[in-house]
């Protein structure tokens, strides 16, 4: 069963913070995470890399979260426009 948006941010998360999954909170903020602002920046950077959209930081930092952030992939790749069949 393929990961959710949640679980695969928290997967890249932990890896980005050198933690173990199940030590990092979802419902945290990225700084009390451990996240300072260049590591968020860089992080950013891979989840839309990973997801393959576009993410305005600014939207992005109203629900400074890994919960928030996974709406607002969900959100983004809903928006994506599907591949026209051949």
């Amino acid at each position: 069963m393929p990961l959710s948006t949640l679980e695969q941010l928290t997967v890249m998360a932990s890896q980005q913070l050198g933690t173990e999954d199940t030590a990092v909170d979802v419902h945290t903020g990225f700084a009390d995470l451990g996240l300072d602002s260049l590591m968020l920046v860089d992080f950013m950077f891979q989840v839309e890399d990973h997801f393959d959209i576009r993410i305005d930081h600014d939207r992005a930092l109203e629900q400074p979260t890994l919960a928030g952030l996974a709406r607002l992939v969900d959100a983004l790749m809903a928006q994506r426009p599907t591949a026209l069949a051949a």
